[in-house]
């Protein structure tokens, strides 16, 4: 059996994480940064889907605290109409998960792509 795959979308203020911080988590985990987690759209979220990830992880920073001020919430907002998107076509739409992680804390971020890697795992089962 192929390791599971996991894609990470996120703002880079949010994730400083090594491959080696990873290692523990049974799952192949792609992470993409961009400059802020508003600017990651829903395509982006689809298009992961399209490269075989089983889960996909949006990242942004805390609510209130997001470097460019509201990018979180309009990530957030891009998240549900991801899920939205994927039960109109029989996708379980947990398979898309927000994270408002504190800014460059590496813990935080690994937890949150532990909870997705269960969830999918839940999802299979």
């Amino acid at each position: 059996m192929s390791k599971m795959k996991l894609c990470v979308l996120c703002c880079h203020y949010t994730n400083e994480a090594m491959p080696e911080e990873l290692a523990d988590i049974p799952a192949k985990i792609h992470i993409k940064r961009f400059p802020c987690s508003g600017r990651i759209e829903v395509v982006d979220i689809l298009r992961a889907f399209e490269d075989d990830a089983e889960g996909v992880l949006v990242a942004g920073c805390e609510r209130n605290f997001c470097h460019n001020r509201t990018g979180s919430l309009r990530a957030a907002k891009r998240v549900e109409a991801a899920r939205e998107l994927l039960k109109e076509i029989g996708f379980n739409p947990q398979v898309v998960q927000m994270a408002f992680v504190p800014r460059l804390d590496t813990g935080a971020f690994i937890e949150e792509v532990k909870k997705l890697f269960e969830i999918i795992l839940k999802t299979k089962s």
